[in-house]
C-alpha cells in the first residue's frame, strides 16, 4: 500500500509538471515591414520576451519585406522593427496568444538632428554614448542605441539618426566619469536639426572596492560588481540607463585586491564580491564627487 502511494504522488507530480509545459501553447506572428508609401522594406524584428528571464532573437527581414516568426504564448512578446532608415517601432503581443497573428509594420521617415552635451560650464563632453528612448501612449518605452560606436566630439557634438517626428522621446546620456542623466521630454517638429543641450550634473562618485580574506591578505582576481538598489531608484527612470536594472559596473580585483569604479550614481548602491568559491554583498551610498572605499572579507 505504501508503494502504491508512493507511485501515486509520483504519477501526480509529473502530470503537473506536464501541465505546467503544456501551458506555452505555440504562436505564430507573420506580417510586413514597409514604409507609409506601401513600399516594403529590409530590416529586422527582434523579438523580446520575459519568461521570467529576458530573451532576444533576432529576425533578418529581406527586400520583400515579409517576415515569420514562431514563438510561444509563455509571456508577453514584444517585437521589435528596424530599418536603416526609419525610426523604429514595437508591438505587443500578449501573453496567452495562440495561432497566426498577422502585424504590419509602417514606418514613416525619420530625421537626423544634433545634439550636445555639456558640463556645468558650458564645455562640451566628449565620449558620451546616447539612447533615444521613446515614450509614445499606449506603447512600451523603447531604447534605442543610434550607433554603439558612435559617441560625442570634442565639443561634445553627435548627430542622432532617424529620430521619430512628433513623437516624445528623451535621450539617455552615458559618459565617462558621470553619473547617467536624461535630456528633458522631446518631440521634433518636420524640420528641427538641433536639440536643446543636454547639461550634466557633478561628475560621479569614485568607488574603490578592497576584498581581504579573513588573514587579511588582499584577495585578487575576485569579480566585483557594482549596482544601483532598486529601493533607491524612483520609478520614472523604468527604462532608461537611470533605472536600476539597467546600471551596473563590474570588474576584477587587481594584484592589490582591490578594484576600482568611476561615474558611480549618487545613492544607493549594491556591492557583490563573487570567487569560485565564495560570495558576499554589502549595501552602502555613494555620493557625487568623493571617493568611497568598501571592504570586504572573503569568508
Amino acid at each position: 500500500m505504501q508503494n502504491t502511494k508512493i507511485l501515486t504522488f509520483i504519477g501526480s507530480a509529473i502530470f503537473l509538471s506536464l501541465s505546467v509545459f503544456a501551458v506555452a501553447a505555440p504562436v505564430e506572428i507573420v506580417g510586413t515591414l514597409q514604409n507609409v508609401a506601401g513600399v516594403p522594406l529590409s530590416g529586422s524584428i527582434t523579438a523580446i520576451q520575459e519568461t521570467p528571464h529576458v530573451t532576444f532573437t533576432h529576425h533578418e527581414v529581406g527586400e520583400d519585406g515579409l517576415f515569420k516568426i514562431a514563438a510561444d504564448s509563455e509571456g508577453e512578446l514584444v517585437l521589435h522593427a528596424s530599418t536603416l532608415q526609419h525610426p523604429v517601432d514595437e508591438r505587443v503581443i500578449p501573453a496567452g496568444t495562440t495561432g497566426v497573428v498577422v502585424v504590419n509594420f509602417v514606418l514613416p521617415l525619420g530625421q537626423n538632428v544634433q545634439v550636445r552635451v555639456v558640463d556645468a560650464l558650458g564645455q562640451g563632453v566628449r565620449g558620451a554614448a546616447l539612447l533615444v528612448r521613446y515614450h509614445e501612449p499606449q506603447k512600451p518605452i523603447r531604447r534605442v542605441l543610434d550607433d554603439p560606436g558612435e559617441l560625442t566630439d570634442g565639443n561634445g557634438l553627435l548627430t542622432l539618426q532617424n529620430v521619430g517626428i512628433q513623437v516624445p522621446f528623451f535621450v539617455d546620456v552615458l559618459a565617462p566619469n558621470y553619473p547617467p542623466a536624461s535630456s528633458k521630454r522631446t518631440k521634433l517638429a518636420a524640420g528641427d536639426t538641433q536639440m536643446q543641450d543636454i547639461v550634466l550634473g557633478e561628475p560621479g562618485a569614485i568607488v574603490v572596492v578592497e576584498i581581504l580574506d579573513k588573514a587579511g591578505d588582499p584577495v585578487p582576481n575576485a569579480s566585483v560588481m557594482l549596482l544601483a538598489d532598486p529601493a533607491g531608484v524612483p520609478e520614472e527612470a523604468r527604462g532608461s540607463w537611470l533605472h536600476s536594472r539597467a546600471f551596473r559596473q563590474q570588474a576584477m580585483t587587481s594584484v592589490l585586491g582591490n578594484a576600482r569604479f568611476i561615474g558611480v550614481p549618487p545613492g544607493r548602491i549594491i556591492v557583490r564580491m563573487k570567487t569560485p568559491t565564495d560570495s558576499i554583498e554589502q549595501r552602502t551610498v555613494a555620493v557625487s564627487n568623493q571617493e568611497l572605499l568598501v571592504s570586504l572579507v572573503s569568508p
